[in-house]
């Protein structure tokens, strides 16, 4: 760490809705563990829930968020994965924040080598989106699911589980807000896509629901969405909610839930991931960056900002999240993408 600075430039979430950028200490690196020089960061739906504290970190204020990144190991603590680690580009992913900084420090496994011919700035994107629908399309798949209902589908996450589910064989109803974007995706060749302001959304649901034999729902909505989804989906369904982009309570029926049997749970990827084996997190750390070269997991960029404008574009991505995703550049580091805006 010979050439690593003292200080960095973070920043701090001291309070709801309070980011102040801050000159901090540089993260000490422990056994296991690796101190990376980051070059960009996304912000996320999550992110957005972190600084507005309705997020399930736990951390005490105040606190670096950021769920995932890319970057360079340039120091290692005791352990072999960390030594084999210096000196790669790596994407990056955690549960507990520390990504919008200018150096992070992370557990070696968190780490995933960037293929040749990934940037920097897919690298950044490649784990909080695509991990998730490659965890929930591999849950319908182990639950015998062949058709999913998938809510926000207009956005980067309902884009890549709508991929997802295309190359693993499961057919998906996505639900959007407005007409014209469910005309848009339609257009584009998308089979079944309804929006939730179409007089006859509840009916044409229920009647995809029974003629795909659809027993399995994505929620990234939340509030009265998951009551609707719970009518319209078969008896003995389940309903994975893993967002709240309603950011009102869930709504549901009694009678619902009682008599056909309609099970509803949460999904945190931050939970579920660490629960699996090492070589089975691996894989499916693999699997999202390898989809990176042109799979599914590549993500739309709107627009970079430096670190010191990073709250005009925390605030631009969460007044239009379907346009593309914020990334914060952390260095001078090349990141390889051009934003679409």
């Amino acid at each position: 760490m010979t050439d690593t600075p003292t200080t960095m430039r973070a920043l701090m979430l001291t309070g709801r809705d309070r980011l102040e950028l801050q000159e901090v200490p540089v993260p000490r690196v422990g056994p296991g563990q690796v101190l990376v020089r980051m070059a960009a960061s996304p912000v996320n739906p999550s992110d957005l829930m972190t600084v507005k504290g309705e997020y399930g970190i736990g951390a005490a204020y105040p606190f670096v968020p950021g769920l995932e990144g890319s970057g360079t190991v340039v120091a290692a603590g005791p352990g072999l994965m960390g030594r084999w680690l210096r000196g790669r580009r790596v994407a990056l992913a955690t549960g507990t924040g520390g990504m919008w900084a200018e150096y992070a420090v992370v557990e070696a496994s968190r780490a995933m080598p960037l293929p040749a011919g990934v940037s920097l700035g897919a690298g950044a994107m490649s784990a909080v989106n695509p991990l998730t629908a490659i965890a929930l399309l591999s849950i319908a798949r182990r639950g015998g699911h062949r058709a999913v209902v998938s809510t926000g589908a207009g956005g980067q996450l309902g884009r890549m589980i709508r991929a997802r589910a295309k190359e693993t064989g499961v057919t998906v109803i996505n639900v959007v807000r407005r007409t014209a974007q469910a005309e848009a995706m339609r257009a584009d060749g998308v089979r079944h896509a309804l929006a939730t302001d179409a007089p006859d959304f509840d009916e044409a649901l229920a009647q995809l629901c029974r003629d795909l034999r659809c027993r399995m729902a994505f929620d990234a909505v939340g509030g009265a969405m998951t009551y609707r989804l719970a009518e319209a989906l078969r008896p003995q369904s389940e309903i994975l909610v893993y967002g709240a982009l309603d950011q009102s309570a869930i709504q549901l029926h009694p009678g619902t839930m009682i008599f056909r049997e309609v099970t509803v749970r949460g999904f945190w990827l931050s939970k579920w991931l660490p629960r699996k084996p090492l070589p089975v997190l691996l894989w499916h750390a693999r699997a999202a960056v390898q989809a990176l070269k042109g799979g599914f997991a590549v993500s739309e960029v709107a627009r970079i900002v430096p670190l010191d404008a990073a709250g005009e574009g925390i605030a631009a991505y969460a007044g239009a999240m379907s346009a593309g995703k914020t990334l914060i550049r952390l260095s001078d580091d090349d990141l390889g993408v051009t934003p679409s805006g």
